[in-house]
Formats: C-alpha cells, structure tokens, sequence
C-alpha cells in the first residue's frame, strides 16, 4: 500500500466539496477514464483507495490526486480473486474508517473476434472481469457501506452493450450483463440505502480511442483527422464525449445529488444513441 496526503492551497486538505468526507474506492486505476474518474472525485473532496494490478500505475495517478488536495491510498488489487477484493475494503475502512463509493471501472477489452472463431474461454475471462469482478468488488463493499448507513455503487457499461459493433461481442455481452445486475442489485440493496447505478459511455475520446484513430487512419491511408471527423458526426453534440465529461457522470452518481436514483444507466454519449 502507498499513501498520499494531498494539500491544497495554504497547506490545508483539499477543499469540501460534493463529495467531502466520503471515501471512494476506484477499481482500474490508469490510463483513460480510471485515472480521469479519481481525478473528478479527488476534486470534489473524496477521500480515495486506489486499486488497479500495477502498482507502477497507481503510483501515477496517486501522485497526480494528491498534487489535487486528495487523501489518498493505494491497493494493488486484481478484481478476479475475491480474497483480493476483501483485503482491498478491509485496506481503505482501516485507513479511512469506511468505504461510502465504489467505482467499479476495471475491464478486460476484447480481442476483435466473430462469435464463431474466438475461442470462448476468452469470453469467459472477459465476464471473469466485467461482470463477476464487479460483482465481487460490490459484495466486499456492503458491509462496510451498511456501517455508514448506506452508500453508492457505479458501474461503467458501454454503448456497445446496446449497439453492438462487429468483433466485440464478449466485451457487449459482458457489458449488457453489467447493466442488468445494476437493476438486480439496486432493487436488493436498496433496502440498505445502498443504491446501484451505471454509467454508459460511447466513444469517449481518450487513450483507448487515440489508438483506433491511428490504426484506422493507418489501415486507410487517410489522415487521423478525417477519422476524428467521422466519430465526431455521429453525435449530434458535434464531438464524441471525453474521458472527463465521463468522470463527471461519475461523480455526479457517487454524490448525494442523484441520492433519489438507483437502478439507472446514466448515458454520456453525446446523444449518439438514446436509450
């Protein structure tokens, strides 16, 4: 585990915010919305546990959330192992005195095959992840959330669960069995005041699209710009929205702004698709 404690201006904690005195575990910490999420919540007062498979990772963005104002930790943590996940809560309520937030962003990508020639022990891994990670991650959050009277749970979903795209098909599956636990869980938990909801982004223009812009723009001949051009015109805000914008869905769901919400898929997409 690594510590940070974050000072703002004067020297003091980070500023109270929307989220002062909550304690936020964030799963896939790194490049992209992991990192852009810890950051959003750090910038509205949360205190955060960190946790992603590298600790190399971790120590990136511990940095760059203390430089913040944050209060900060971090759990090298793989989502698979239950026992991990159990020792990651028991980790942030030793040091934080509880856990009020999950953010349960880690992910396994796809490997870009058709259903008839991907191997399915791949796609099992892929739910190994997306799903049943998820899942463990929440279970070994509840008792530490009902302590606190309660608390919030988010999923990140994908468009892609509701419009598939050729060669995705584990990750859209996995995906749309995300979406369906987060009402499963939200009617469940609810009871305990623990409320269950889910972000959806689209194409979220970040590292992960950097590189399909350029693998694109390569296997066509054409300037990155002219593949830029074409995701942005499919939303009809003019762009494809940003790691950040999704950071923000993120944030607005952990705080008691949306404390009447549960069993929701909140989409930020731009408007490409509506649900």
């Amino acid at each position: 585990m690594t510590t940070a404690q974050g000072k703002g201006a004067g020297g003091t904690a980070a500023a109270a915010g929307l989220l002062s005195g909550k304690v936020c575990v964030v799963s896939g910490v790194g490049p992209g919305l992991g990192r852009q999420a810890a950051r959003a919540l750090a910038a509205h007062g949360a205190d955060l546990v960190l946790a992603a498979r590298r600790q190399s990772t971790l120590d990136d963005v511990l940095a760059e959330v203390a430089g913040i104002g944050a209060r900060a930790i971090t759990v090298p943590t793989n989502i698979v192992d239950p026992e991990a996940c159990a020792r990651l809560m028991a980790v942030a309520a030793e040091e934080f005195g509880g856990v009020d937030v999950l953010v349960n962003n880690a992910f396994r990508p796809d490997v870009f095959q058709s259903f008839e020639d991907v191997d399915l022990t791949v796609w099992r891994k892929i739910m190994d992840v997306n799903v049943f990670g998820s899942l463990q991650m929440t279970r070994a959050a509840l008792p530490f959330m009902r302590r606190r009277g309660g608390g919030s749970v988010v999923m990140v979903a994908s468009m892609v669960a509701r419009q598939p795209q050729p060669g995705q098909g584990g990750y859209a599956i996995s995906k749309g069995a995300l979406l369906t636990a987060t009402r499963v869980l939200a009617d469940e938990l609810g009871p305990s005041k623990v409320r269950v909801n889910a972000v959806v982004p689209g194409w979220m223009a970040g590292p992960s699209v950097d590189i399909y812009i350029e693998m694109t723009s390569s296997g066509r001949g054409v300037p990155p710009q002219v593949v830029t051009d074409e995701l942005n015109a499919r939303v009809p805000l003019g762009r494809i929205p940003s790691d950040e914008d999704v950071a923000g869905s993120i944030v607005y769901l952990a705080s008691d702004l949306s404390s009447a919400m549960t069993g929701q898929a909140l989409d930020t997409n731009g408007g490409e698709i509506f649900a």
